[in-house]
């Protein structure tokens, strides 16, 4: 990622990304935490808590990898267009989600609690992702 001509690096675009991720989160009590990547895996912004182990950048890496891979194999499978991949585990799910408007493409991740259905989870999700792009769209 070039950060001299990539937009997505803009300090006003990144806040209004925090700000919708911390809105979401506050109202939906399913997610653990969201994280935004740029689709070539270079950390966004999270709502990930400050004293997780977690780590933001592999995190973000792993996410568009995601994303890409199973956008190719929707490819192979012939069920195209690619719109999402959720991921089960038994501490709950993770939905992934890429969001693109023009030229600008960012990865959303999702982790959800054990108590959340697939169904909640992906109509979260895909909220969650019309406000980006609504984002996306007026800053472009």
């Amino acid at each position: 990622m070039n950060e001299a001509v990539n937009p997505l690096v803009s300090n006003t675009l990144k806040a209004a990304f925090v700000e919708q991720l911390k809105s979401a989160s506050a109202r939906h009590s399913g997610i653990e935490y969201l994280s935004m990547s740029t689709s070539d895996g270079y950390v966004l912004c999270n709502t990930i808590a400050a004293d997780s182990a977690i780590s933001a950048e592999r995190l973000a890496a792993m996410s568009a990898s995601f994303c890409g891979i199973s956008n190719g194999l929707t490819e192979q499978a012939e069920k195209q267009p690619f719109t999402g991949c959720l991921i089960e585990t038994e501490k709950g799910l993770l939905v992934c989600r890429p969001i693109q408007h023009a030229a600008l493409e960012v990865v959303l991740l999702g982790s959800f609690s054990p108590e959340t259905n697939h169904g909640v989870a992906m109509w979260t999700q895909n909220n969650v992702a019309r406000d980006i792009l609504e984002i996306l769209k007026h800053y472009n």
